[in-house]
C-alpha cells in the first residue's frame, strides 16, 4: 500500500473521529429585521422586530453613551409607530390593508437591543393576494397562510413590493416541508451522531471470540439498512403522535433523553460483540425519542388536519432523504476501510469515545437547570 492511500486512510477515519465534535449550533447575527405574518381569512396578525442599531435615524440614544434603553425610549412610542408604519406596506388582495400597533415590546436578540411591534391589519375580504415593501430596511419576511401554506423570503432596501399569493404557497408547501426535513435533520447533530455510532459497528459481524471484518458490500448494506430502517420507523410514530397532538412531552426532558440515547449508543460499541445489525433494537427504541425531537420543527404548522398530514408525509421524505444522504457517504468509506487499523481502533473505538463525551455533555446541559 502506497503512503498516499495510507494517507486518505486517515484522513478518513480523522473525519469520522472529528464528527462528534462539531458544535451543536451554528450561531449567526441578528437580521436587521424579521417581520412574521398570520393570515386567518380577511385578517392578519404580526410581529416585526427591528434592532435598535436600524433606528439610529430618530435619535434614541438621548444620554449619548452609545446605547438606547427602554427608559430613553418608552416616550417615544409615537415616533416609533410613525416611522415603522411610514415604511411597512402591506397591501391584501390589492388594497392597502388597514395597520394598527398593537404593542410595542423592548427586549434583546442575541444581545442586541431592539424593539418588537405587535400588529393588525384589516382587509375587506379573504385573503389570496399580498403584498409587502419594508422601505428602507432589510430582513427576513415570514408570511404564514391558512392549511399550513407559507412563504420566506430574504428582502432587500428598498427594493419594492415583494408578491405573494396563497395557490403558489399551497403549490410549495409540500416541497417546503421536504427540504426542512433534509435541512433538520443535517443540522441535528444529535440525530447523526446518533446514526452514525449504530452504523460504525455495522460492517462487522458477530463471530464466538468477538468481531470481524463482513466479506461482502451486501452483508454490510443489508445491516445498515435494518438499522436505518428500525430508526426510520420508530421515529415516523412518534413524529406523527406528537404533530397530531396525540401525546405532548415536555421538550427538555426529550431533548436530554435524545442525549442519553447517544451516549448509551457509543457505550455499546465498546463491548466486543456489537457488531451487524444488532445495533436496530437500540435504534427503534431510541428513535421513539427521537421522534419527539424531529415534531419540535413541525411546533408551527397551522392545524387544519388535511394539510398537517400533508405537511407530516414531507417532513417525513425530507429527513429520509437527509438520511440516506448521510449513509450514503458514510457505508463505501466505511466498507473499504473496515479491516484497517484506523478504522476497528480509530473509528469505532476513538469516535464512540468522542461521542460519548459529546453525548455526555449534551445530556447534562440539557438535564440540571439552566
Amino acid at each position: 500500500m502506497t503512503g498516499g492511500d495510507w494517507r486518505v486512510r486517515a484522513l478518513a477515519c480523522l473525519l469520522f473521529i472529528l464528527l462528534p465534535c462539531m458544535p451543536a449550533t451554528a450561531q449567526s447575527g441578528p437580521r436587521p429585521t424579521h417581520l412574521g405574518l398570520t393570515i386567518a381569512t380577511d385578517s392578519l396578525t404580526g410581529e416585526w422586530r427591528v434592532l435598535l442599531s436600524e433606528l439610529n435615524e430618530l435619535k434614541l440614544d438621548e444620554n449619548g453613551d452609545g446605547e438606547a434603553t427602554w427608559p430613553e425610549i418608552e416616550h417615544r412610542q409615537q415616533d416609533l409607530e410613525t416611522y415603522l408604519g411610514e415604511n411597512l406596506h402591506v397591501v391584501a388582495n390589492g388594497g392597502l390593508a388597514g395597520m394598527r400597533f398593537e404593542h410595542l415590546l423592548y427586549g434583546t436578540e442575541r444581545g442586541e437591543p431592539a424593539v418588537l411591534a405587535q400588529l393588525r391589519f384589516d382587509a375587506q375580504s379573504d385573503i389570496t393576494q399580498l403584498s409587502i415593501d419594508l422601505g428602507r430596511f432589510a430582513g427576513e419576511a415570514e408570511i404564514r397562510w391558512p392549511d399550513g401554506g407559507r412563504h420566506k423570503l430574504e428582502i432587500d432596501a428598498g427594493s419594492g413590493p415583494h408578491e405573494f399569493t396563497l395557490a403558489s404557497a399551497l403549490r410549495g408547501g409540500f416541497l417546503q416541508f421536504v427540504w426542512q426535513g433534509i435541512w433538520h435533520i443535517w443540522i441535528g447533530f444529535d440525530h447523526i451522531l446518533f446514526l452514525l455510532v449504530l452504523l460504525l459497528p455495522a460492517v462487522f459481524r458477530r463471530t464466538d471470540s468477538g468481531r470481524e471484518a463482513v466479506p461482502h458490500f451486501g452483508t454490510a448494506l443489508t445491516q445498515v439498512l435494518l438499522i436505518v430502517s428500525s430508526f426510520t420507523i420508530a421515529h415516523s410514530i412518534t413524529l406523527t403522535c406528537a404533530a397530531m397532538r396525540w401525546i405532548v412531552l415536555p421538550g427538555r426532558p426529550v431533548e436530554a433523553a435524545i442525549a442519553a440515547s447517544v451516549f448509551v449508543a457509543a457505550v455499546a460499541n465498546f463491548l466486543p460483540r456489537t457488531a451487524g445489525g444488532r445495533g436496530a433494537w437500540l435504534a427503534f427504541a431510541f428513535g421513539l425519542l427521537h421522534g419527539f425531537g424531529f415534531a419540535s420543527a413541525l411546533g408551527e404548522i397551522a392545524p387544519g388536519a388535511g394539510r398537517l398530514w400533508q405537511s407530516l408525509l414531507a417532513f417525513n421524505i425530507g429527513v429520509e432523504l437527509g438520511q440516506l444522504v448521510i449513509v450514503a457517504a458514510f457505508l463505501p468509506v466505511a466498507f473499504l476501510l473496515r479491516r484497517t487499523a484506523f478504522y476497528r481502533i480509530g473509528a469505532l473505538y476513538g469516535g464512540s469515545a468522542a461521542a460519548g463525551f459529546v453525548a455526555l455533555r449534551w445530556f447534562l446541559q440539557r438535564a440540571l437547570p439552566a
